[in-house]
């Protein structure tokens, strides 16, 4: 069985003929770019032009001058809106989680190309029934229960209210949050996409054919590409499906056939945009299937058993080989797991950095300046501060750590002073506290990373590691010039929740990274020799 990229990769090179150095091939994301370039080598005996390989996200920022914005500095921006719209006295502390939700809403109109006139009109009008409810019935009144689900129109809470009021100026922050942003040159990622579209010229594009590849549900912007490019004669499509998906289908209790629902955007898919190969080619779900059921009591039992499994199971080809995680959390067990026999590990998921040492590194250190040091007493408090000791950095980095931590615990010294723990150069830099201000933390978190960068100068194998504290150290770094411009003034509390909520929803790609070594000089600021 040929799989679906080696089809399309067949298809594509005897329909070009292998010409293919004005072509840009568009996946979903990056990654799958990497195999259809081999597919493709393999059709040809002689050397030939590669095709461009983009995302769907590279395509449209390509084809703009914006820029997609920082997502801490676009709710900044719509920060400033929103207080100037509003006359509201919302701080930003308040104001940022919501104001995320808005811009995500913001996003998704513009996605599907909504005519955001009409839509915070009718927003408006249902505003204005709610605010006069006298005229329903209680049968009506349970049907906009049933609706709303939340909605109660006995118990208006001061929230919702709040939320009610906000209607009368989304149209307006919507509207003067496009114009802030456009005059900066940034956007937010369905802003950039809605301009994109509404200022197309299909003449003007780089390439002069685009094949897509492996698409699925597809937005209103997305279609309206898609459409113009096929009109223009540029476009060429290609849907990964199973024909099982596409037949109709007699369930229980059913007198006749029914679509099956999981093929409805691809039924709709194929039917606007034709793809060249023929359907008897997707057939797989109907072919017969070795499946071997394995019990296990945990999920770390999986892991261990993993070893055993490859050695029966591994083809000549380890990339026909494919182990696919029911947790992501699994990936450390199963990749220290992994047999000898495995040359090669390809990884089609980035290694989340909350797993990483600098993670919990750094949630412990930001806990210690925030939740764990009282402003009053001067003081520290025992779990804080033996958190941090006991943490491999520290251990690496101060002879004294473990000496502290052990006399802390016998001596019962639940609120430590600062002084009691300086005990040599890295321990001070813990534990002096800020000054009290945003920008001193992140400084201070800035100048400790550089000093654990300093345990992987001379390492050869911790790659990944190396590569996860630069991620953390340019996190913090764009904290840190946020609050140098003004932009980012909120609590030392709301600061913590929102490095890590971004440090969290980080992932370190498994690609990409030429020089580990000029990462960390970067870091170290010295030059390597």
């Amino acid at each position: 069985m040929e799989s679906f990229l080696k089809l399309v990769a067949t298809d594509l090179y005897n329909r070009t003929q292998g010409d293919l150095a004005h072509t840009a091939v568009v996946f979903p994301n990056k990654r799958a770019g990497l195999f259809f370039n081999e597919h493709l080598a393999e059709q040809s005996g002689t050397p030939i032009w590669s095709p461009a390989y983009v995302s769907i996200s590279e395509l449209f920022r390509s084809l703009s001058t914006w820029e997609v914005g920082d997502p801490v500095k676009l709710v900044c921006e719509l920060y400033k809106v929103f207080l100037h719209e509003t006359q509201s006295k919302e701080t930003l502390d308040d104001f940022y989680f919501w104001g995320e939700m808005l811009i995500s809403d913001f996003d998704d109109a513009d996605k599907n190309m909504v005519d955001t006139d009409n839509l915070f009109t009718n927003l408006q009008d249902l505003k204005n029934i709610m605010d006069d409810y006298t005229f329903l019935n209680n049968e009506q009144e349970e049907a906009i229960q049933q609706f709303f689900q939340n909605f109660s129109i006995e118990h208006r809470t001061v929230l919702k209210e709040q939320f009610i009021s906000m209607w009368d100026a989304l149209g307006n922050i919507y509207k003067k949050f496009h114009e802030v942003l456009s005059s900066r040159g940034i956007a937010y990622e369905g802003m950039l996409y809605r301009h994109v579209i509404e200022h197309l010229d299909v003449e003007a594009l780089p390439y002069e054919r685009y094949v897509f590849i492996g698409f699925n549900v597809l937005n209103k912007v997305e279609q309206t590409l898609f459409k113009k490019l096929q009109e223009a004669g540029k476009a060429i499509f290609y849907w990964d499906y199973d024909e099982f998906y596409m037949s109709s289908h007699s369930f229980v209790n059913a007198d006749e056939p029914y679509p099956h629902e999981a093929g409805e955007f691809i039924r709709r898919n194929l039917r606007d945009f034709p793809s060249p190969l023929p359907a008897e080619l997707f057939n797989t779900l109907a072919r017969p299937k070795e499946i071997h059921y394995i019990a296990a009591p945990t999920e770390n039992a999986q892991a261990r058993y993993l070893p055993a499994w490859i050695r029966e199971n591994l083809t000549k080809q380890e990339k026909e080989t494919a182990i696919v995680l029911c947790n992501e959390a699994l990936l450390q067990p199963v990749l220290h797991s992994l047999p000898d026999e495995v040359k090669h590990v390809n990884i089609t998921m980035g290694f989340p950095l909350s797993q990483t040492p600098v993670y919990s590194f750094l949630t412990s250190l930001l806990e210690l300046h925030t939740h764990g040091y009282n402003q009053h007493s001067g003081r520290y408090t025992y779990l804080s501060v033996v958190t941090l000791l006991k943490h491999p950095y520290t251990r690496q980095l101060s002879s004294n750590s473990e000496s502290l931590e052990k006399e802390l615990t016998k001596h019962n010294r639940f609120y430590p002073l600062p002084g009691e723990l300086q005990r040599d150069e890295f321990l001070t830099l813990l534990f002096t506290p800020p000054s009290g201000s945003n920008l001193s933390l992140c400084l201070r978190i800035s100048e400790i990373l550089q000093q654990i960068a300093g345990i992987y100068r001379n390492e050869t194998e911790e790659d990944l590691y190396r590569e996860s504290l630069f991620k953390a150290y340019t996190t913090v770094s764009r904290f840190r010039t946020l609050i140098e411009e003004g932009e980012l003034t909120v609590r030392p509390e709301t600061l913590r929740r929102l490095l890590v909520k971004v440090l969290s929803a980080t992932n370190i790609p498994f690609h990409g990274c030429t020089s580990l070594r000029a990462i960390i000089s970067i870091i170290l600021g010295v030059i390597w020799t």
